[in-house]
């Protein structure tokens, strides 16, 4: 696909939407996303992507873990495993982040366990602070890849990769559900940090046989668990190298829902403070669309929430709207402001929290 053709299919978005700004006239970078899909394997991806864009550095948080539903989903993942391998397995995650997995394998005490990424923080000394290459050989009875590969371009590639350092390991890879993404018509969920997004049938592409594989976090996430050896990694990158093999997706006809959500949201909203609950990536893209295509509606936005300590007190990428923490919302809304939760699985959990606080009269809208 040549230049014309991507400027012709792409949006305009922000590089990093999970890195909080210092101040709202901070230098930023922007990308573009021109999705297409791969008939044979079903991978979509975004074929104006440049890794050379990315830099990770310890302004980005990821970090989902304060939150005591994601910290739930993470004991399922911790569960699932310790149900199919016996205590003493060696287990390494790649792309650890923060570590906060890692840890909680570490309190278990089932898996010997260790880490490796490059952005990491902490001083735990079972994760490096580094990414792996070709020279490195290691062992693991099984690898650990969460929401690592859908930013990594051509995904076999490094598959192949972690093949040769983990020789004979069997891995757990955990992305994103396109297909939940396209039927809840969640196009904040497209963002130019995720060059891949899998559908269950692209993602089991990548071996000749699964051992395992099902969805997690209300449907969201989906994994599989395969071994090294039954990858096929190499017919994958075939298919991937095939220009024949690629068709546009277009983002109005994969989202055609997006106009009637902002019309729900302009009516609910009118004469009332409006709040975004969710200052990660869905909240910044959400917001990022609709000052880009509903202006008046954007108007609106007083400002986002976050539970992350330490994106409070900063500003959304690409719309500079200033993030509260939960005390600083509570001390200046109105108790009949209007709150877009972006993550409908927190639902429950932030309503208790309000509620809590005396804001029973806040009303919300699930995107």
């Amino acid at each position: 696909m040549g230049v014309a053709d991507i400027e012709a299919e792409s949006i305009t978005v922000p590089i990093i939407p999970n890195r909080p700004l210092q101040s709202a006239d901070e230098t930023e970078s922007f990308g573009h996303v021109s999705l297409r899909r791969n008939g044979i394997t079903g991978l979509i991806d975004n074929a104006a992507f440049d890794p050379e864009t990315i830099h990770y550095d310890a302004d980005y948080q990821n970090n989902q873990a304060v939150s005591s539903l994601f910290a739930e989903h993470m004991k399922q993942v911790r569960d699932l495993l310790k149900a199919r391998y016996p205590a003493g397995t060696a287990l390494v995650e790649v792309g650890c982040g923060k570590g906060e997995f890692v840890e909680l394998l570490q309190s278990d005490g089932h898996f010997k366990v260790r880490g490796y990424d490059g952005a990491y923080e902490g001083r735990n000394p079972c994760i490096e602070k580094r990414f792996l290459t070709a020279d490195d050989r290691l062992d693991a009875d099984i690898v650990v890849l969460r929401h690592v590969l859908e930013h990594i371009q051509r995904p076999h590639s490094f598959l192949t990769l972690l093949s040769d350092v983990f020789a004979g390991a069997e891995i757990y890879i955990e992305v994103p559900d396109f297909a939940w993404i396209e039927k809840n018509q969640t196009f904040f969920d497209i963002t130019y940090e995720h060059v891949n997004y899998f559908t269950p049938r692209s993602l089991a592409s990548l071996f000749k046989s699964v051992e395992q594989h099902g969805l997690l976090f209300g449907d969201q996430y989906q994994f599989v668990i395969g071994r090294f050896e039954a990858g096929d990694f190499s017919a994958y990158g075939r298919a991937h190298d095939e220009p024949q093999n690629w068709t546009p997706v277009t983002f109005d006809e994969t989202f055609p829902a997006f106009s009637s959500v902002i019309e729900d949201i302009l009516k609910q909203s009118d004469g009332k403070q409006v709040y975004v609950w969710g200052a990660a990536t869905k909240g910044v893209m959400f917001c990022h669309h609709m000052k880009r295509m509903h202006p008046t509606a954007f108007g609106r936005i007083v400002a986002a929430i976050d539970i992350n300590p330490k994106k409070a007190g900063r500003f959304m990428p690409s719309v500079h709207l200033p993030i509260l923490n939960v005390e600083d919302f509570c001390s200046s809304a109105s108790q009949d402001a209007l709150v877009i939760i972006m993550n409908p699985n927190y639902r429950d959990e932030i309503v208790a929290e309000l509620n809590d606080r005396g804001f029973g009269d806040v009303q919300y809208i699930s995107v």
